[in-house]
């Protein structure tokens, strides 16, 4: 079974606990974890890669949304079954990683740091986005936080369960892109949830409907470092949504999959929420 692994699993689990997830499963490292773990503080680093078993491929590499989403478009189908899409390297995470010991080349600091740079303009951008939902989402208009949370729940179950609404949406948005950039998304009419196309829009309407619960109708002032965070966490989600399963340790990201997925498994820190068929 493979399981996609994020920040917030590893950060709050023991070596002994990723060392048995290992052994039980087959688990997916994202780019995004990658990244967000070399941005974190120096023992930090050291602290999360100790977490590894010391052995060649521990875990398997997956490329970035973004570079999935492009394989789609390019090729005109799914990028599932996702272990199609794992790097074909064998490797070893470098053992200075875990002494707080590894020095960062130039080039690399700089890669390191126009990732953080494109985090922040993408955050930014999902917030715009989000406050203009209510376009699909008229319950949602005028919401203010703290208001009645069966309007949320409401609208998150369309989301999960009303396949033809989220192919109607990806329609628009086709039409749209292709009107501005020129450039021709797959036919709407073949489009399922093994198309990350698809679980991409599912989970950004879903985090969406979640920014309006907390913010409302609004744009921050300010993007917190929390909220980057947050934005995050949407990459492991839809990553996860196209894998076996989701080990994670983030309350909002175990509710979208167990929306999205029931069938699949979901691992909330230790505990095993719910076992795949």
């Amino acid at each position: 079974m493979y399981l996609v692994l994020d920040k917030s699993f590893l950060q709050g689990s023991s070596k002994e606990e990723i060392h048995q997830l290992c052994l039980n499963h087959s688990l997916i490292m994202p780019e995004v974890l990658f990244l967000e773990i070399l941005t974190t503080k120096e023992e930090d680093i050291s602290k999360n890669f100790k977490k590894f078993p010391p052995i060649e491929n521990p875990v398997h590499l997956v490329p970035n949304v973004g570079s999935l989403i492009r394989y789609e478009i390019s090729n005109n189908q799914p990028c599932t079954p996702l272990e199609n899409q794992f790097l074909k390297i064998h490797y070893v995470f470098n053992p200075d990683l875990t002494k707080e010991q590894f020095n960062f080349t130039k080039k690399q600091r700089k890669a390191l740091e126009e990732w953080e740079d494109h985090t922040l303009k993408a955050t930014q951008d999902f917030a715009e986005k989000s406050v203009i939902i209510d376009y699909w989402f008229p319950e949602l208009r005028r919401y203010v936080p703290g208001g009645p949370s069966q309007i949320i729940e409401n609208a998150m179950l369309k989301v999960a369960s009303n396949k033809d609404l989220v192919i109607t949406i990806y329609g628009q948005l086709r039409d749209e892109i292709y009107k501005t950039q020129n450039v021709l998304w797959p036919e709407p009419s073949k489009i399922d949830q093994n198309w990350i196309l698809f679980r991409y829009l599912q989970v950004h309407l879903l985090a969406s409907i979640e920014y309006v619960r907390k913010y409302g109708n609004r744009t921050p002032d300010t993007v917190s470092k929390r909220f980057i965070n947050e934005r995050l966490d949407v990459d492991y989600c839809i990553i996860g949504s196209l894998a076996d399963g989701l080990a994670t340790g983030d309350k909002i990201m175990a509710k979208f999959y167990n929306l999205l997925c029931p069938e699949k498994i979901l691992i909330f820190k230790e505990y095993l929420i719910r076992k795949g068929k």
